[in-house]
């Protein structure tokens, strides 16, 4: 890659551990204060509503890995010359972790949106819904839907220690990216 400036991967399993790891206190910090505020019994109620419906639950979770995906794709897509183009999805199978990948470079913001987008959508958004409904069942998987998004908050902090100025590129095989530095006939409008 031309004017090629850094190479930032994260190994699948780390993000994988570190999602793991990010799960208690997202747990802690979304849950906590939902108990003080609706009743643990809420939380109790949704727990036991997600036990007695294991067959949606899944359905409900291979749908969120698919929407996850496609929402960071969309997002590239808007900002891609190439548009859709420009997007592919895969599995990673030795890990079974799902990817999407734009084959264009974006500048930081954007590139930022589309990481940050699936975990706002599938899981903030849902959380604040279900403050909002007193909804237990949606506090639950909101809260797991955040700690699935770890791999892209880890990515994204790594991008926000470059100048705006940089274009990057989604790595085509790895958790990461790719810095390439501005030449004088690019431009980078934000």
């Amino acid at each position: 890659m031309e004017n090629l400036q850094a190479e930032e991967i994260i190994e699948v399993g780390k993000a994988n551990r570190v999602a793991l790891l990010m799960f208690i206190p997202i747990a802690i910090c979304g849950i906590v204060p939902f108990g003080l505020i609706h009743g643990f019994e809420a939380i109790v109620q949704g727990f036991n509503t997600l036990k007695h419906n294991q067959l949606y639950l899944l359905i409900g979770f291979l749908a969120t890995v698919i929407i996850h995906e496609g929402i960071h794709g969309v997002t590239w897509a808007l900002f891609a010359k190439n548009g859709l183009k420009s997007i592919s999805f895969g599995i990673k199978w030795s890990y079974l972790t799902p990817y999407c990948h734009c084959s264009e470079t974006l500048n930081r913001n954007h590139y930022i949106l589309g990481g940050v987008m699936p975990g706002v959508v599938t899981g903030i958004v849902p959380l604040l819904i279900s403050y909002a409904t007193a909804n237990g069942w949606l506090l639950l998987i909101s809260v797991f839907l955040i700690a699935t998004a770890a791999g892209d908050f880890m990515v994204i902090k790594r991008v926000l220690k470059y100048s705006p100025a940089y274009r990057f590129l989604d790595h085509p095989t790895e958790i990461g990216f790719m810095v390439k530095a501005p030449t004088n006939t690019e431009s980078f409008q934000q």
